[in-house]
């Protein structure tokens, strides 16, 4: 079988139950792996040769035969061939996975800015435009801001966006969750010159898709908010 590779637009994290979660940044859509899936595709990330990881499979269970093993890879790397997460024939660069994040509760207050009052509903409107484009331009704009958002925000600072945008958001009629919410508050920083990471990955305890705001590494978020869960990222704008 030929060479596999995982295409640049395709990332991935290991999930807690042992098995991996995978984004393709270009779709928005989510893929979950368990463990022995994993086990191939991070053979796979990292030598990008099939048998290889037929072989880590052998190892891993000797008692399975080598034969239904490699058939099972080979319906597994044919089942994501199709969804475009594995590439053939062409040579690839491994990636490390997503490093969790332990979150780290922001501060109680935050700032508040008369000056600024109509900025969180133009962040939130300008995020709800962008969330319904294809997701790959979606991250590409999102992106582009980097150019003028040269300065990284406060945590004072980035916590004022999360509550602000929430309060917009209530009196929202339509679906406001955490992909929407946490744009919004990238965005209302960047229309401030400043940088706010946008992130996308899981959560443990209970294990969920999620998508956060972080300041240098730590997710923000509303002060009533009391999860103590791990933040695990996939993808960082």
């Amino acid at each position: 079988m030929p060479d596999l590779y995982i295409p640049e637009h395709i990332h991935d994290s290991v999930a807690p139950h042992g098995g991996s979660v995978l984004l393709n940044a270009h779709s928005g859509q989510w893929y979950a792996l368990n463990s022995t899936a994993h086990t191939l595709w991070q053979e796979w990330q990292r030598t990008g040769d099939f048998d290889s990881a037929v072989d880590a499979m052998v190892h891993r269970y000797p008692r399975e035969q080598r034969t239904q093993v490699r058939s099972d890879a080979e319906e597994l790397a044919a089942g994501l061939a199709a969804r475009g997460l594995v590439v053939s024939g062409q040579p690839g660069e491994p990636r490390s996975p997503g490093e969790p994040a332990e979150k780290i509760p922001a501060a109680r207050t935050a700032p508040r800015s008369r000056s600024h009052r109509g900025l969180p509903q133009l962040a939130f409107a300008i995020a709800l435009l962008l969330l319904r484009l294809p997701f790959r331009l979606t991250v590409a704009l999102v992106g582009a801001r980097q150019r003028w958002c040269r300065v990284a925000a406060t945590q004072e600072q980035a916590l004022w966006a999360v509550i602000a945008v929430e309060a917009v958001a209530r009196r929202f009629p339509g679906r406001a969750a955490c992909l929407e919410l946490s744009l919004s508050a990238v965005l209302a920083m960047a229309l401030l010159g400043r940088r706010l990471d946008w992130c996308i990955g899981t959560v443990d305890d209970p294990y969920r898709f999620h998508a956060w705001a972080e300041v240098d590494g730590v997710p923000v978020t509303h002060p009533s908010d009391s999860e103590r869960a791990l933040f695990r990222r996939v993808l960082s704008l």
